[in-house]
Parts: C-alpha cells; structure tokens; sequence
C-alpha cells in the first residue's frame, strides 16, 4: 500500500507534546485500575449488543461479515464481536496490531512520526494490560482482530452490498460530510443489513475533544466551545464538523425515510451538569436544548431497505 495523503489537517496523533504528556500520565494512572475500566467498556458494548439484536428480528449477532469504520488502535469493541463474527476495519490511521514493526513502516509512510509515535507509546502504555484484562473478562485466551482496510468512509465504498452490518463508535462526528458518509455505509450494507452508529455530539461539555477534558483537567469553562467569550481557551484534539443534533435527526430521517432509533445515553450528566444549566450560562447557550447540552453520545439505529 502506498502513502496516502491524510484527509484532515489535524488529528489525535498531532496534537502537542504538552498536552501529550498529560495524557501519558491519564494512561499511568488508570493502569492501577485497568480492569474496572475495562469491565465499564464490556457493559457499554453489552448494551449495544442488546439494541442490535433486537433490530436483528432478536436474533444473536453472530456469522455475520461486519464492517466497523474506527475501531483505533484499542480494537475492544471489534474484538468482541470479532469472537462468532467476520470483522473488517476501516480506518484512516493504520491498524497496528501489537508490536508488529511491518504496521508500525507502513503507519509512518502514511500517517507521519507523530501517528507512530503516539500508537506505542498507548501500545506500551495501555493496550496490553487492557488487552490482558480484556482477554480475561471475555474468557478467551486469543482475541481475533479485524481484518484492516485503510480508508476514509467519506471516500470509499469499502464493498457495495457486502456486509450484514456496519457500526461505528465516536467517528461520525470528524468525518468532513456525514451526509456522505451515510450514503457509503448503506451502500456498502446488503439489503436488510444493519447500521449502527454512535457519535460524541459536538454540543456536550466535553463535545469539543479538548484532550484535557478526557485525561482528568477539569480548568476548562462548561460549554466553552459554545460560547463565544470562552471558545478562545478550548483547542480541539481533532477535526471536529460540529454538527448538531437536529441535523443528524434530519440526515437519517431523509436517508432511511423516517425509519431508525435513535438513543440518547446521558450517562451522568443531567445529575452533574444540568443542575449548572440556569441563570446567565443558561441564557447564553439558549439557542441550544437541553437535550443536545446533557446528550454525551447520539446513537442511531436501523436497516437498510
């Protein structure tokens, strides 16, 4: 394979050496605690499971050729699945594989030092006490890890009308056009193939993918992306569309004609966060519900016709 022009001008693997040093520390410190994290993730995916099967007809996930777009360079959610199904990934950084140095060569043509860089040290760091810890909550002594396909969803058709299913965590909202993005995935989704895809709303506290806000600094103003007096202090760690709820409703409305699911997981958040949700930090972020404010991911769900 040869060097591709990345898409997007920035990216997690580009982001600073300051800020990548706080998150060296994040990864130190939850090592003591690898196991509780992982097991947090293994509920997580559970409940995805549950809402898949049920647009399955309740039938298991299983024997299915799937296509997850992102699964990074962690590979749980992949994994999982990878146990009684086929799994290819698609992904605009390349795969590695634990220490494999042929992944870690073609990695660097393609997506530069800082890229490699930041995938050993998490490889180092974090994803083998996870993987050990993921072997062991799954029962398995091997994980299966997916089959690699670099790419970009909003360039390619990774095969048209192939795949059983295709799902996605955390990705939708970096990618350049979602309304194209969409239009592969039910093209590469054979009829009565299932999509599910999860995306961070941008209009979260923590939507704008600041790295601090994900390794514990807890400095950053709420919202501060939102408002124009604070937006100055937040510097996103990634390409960011910074689409909204309502468009992403009208998006897969006109794309499966009204019939999907969408799930809205708050976590926490309405306990924390809403209660700070009043006086004149409401008023400034009036042009915003309260459901695109506590909604941390935006899931939807459905078939293809």
């Amino acid at each position: 394979m040869g060097a591709i022009t990345p898409t997007f001008e920035n990216s997690y693997a580009d982001f600073g050496w300051r800020r990548s040093i706080q998150q060296v520390k994040h990864h130190l410190q939850q090592r003591s605690d690898t196991e509780t994290h992982m097991r947090a993730l293994l509920d997580q995916v559970k409940i995805a499971e549950t809402r898949m099967v049920a647009h399955n007809d309740g039938k298991p996930i299983a024997n299915m050729d799937i296509l997850e777009i992102g699964p990074g360079q962690g590979l749980e959610r992949a994994t999982y699945f990878g146990r009684n199904n086929h799994i290819t990934g698609l992904d605009t950084d390349i795969i590695a594989r634990g220490l494999e140095w042929q992944s870690y060569l073609q990695m660097l043509r393609t997506n530069g030092l800082g890229r490699v860089a930041k995938t050993l040290g998490r490889e180092i760091l974090s994803n083998r006490p996870n993987r050990a810890a993921w072997r062991k909550l799954l029962g398995v002594k091997k994980l299966n890890f997916p089959d690699a396909m670099y790419g970009n969803i909003c360039d390619i058709v990774p095969r048209a009308n192939h795949y059983d299913m295709v799902m996605s965590w955390s990705v939708f909202e970096h990618v350049s056009d979602p309304a194209v993005a969409i239009d592969h995935v039910l093209a590469a989704l054979k009829p009565g193939g299932i999509f599910y895809i999860s995306l961070h709303l941008y209009t979260c506290n923590n939507g704008h993918h600041d790295m601090r806000s994900f390794t514990g600094d807890e400095s950053l103003p709420l919202w501060g992306h939102l408002r124009p007096d604070q937006a100055h202090l937040i510097k996103p760690s990634a390409y960011l569309n910074e689409w909204r709820l309502p468009q992403y409703r009208a998006l897969f409305a006109e794309k499966t004609g009204g019939d999907y699911e969408e799930v809205l997981e708050k976590f926490e958040h309405p306990e924390v966060y809403g209660p700070m949700l009043k006086g004149s930090l409401r008023e400034e972020l009036a042009d915003y519900s309260e459901d695109e404010l506590l909604t941390v991911n935006a899931i939807y769900i459905g078939r293809k016709k």
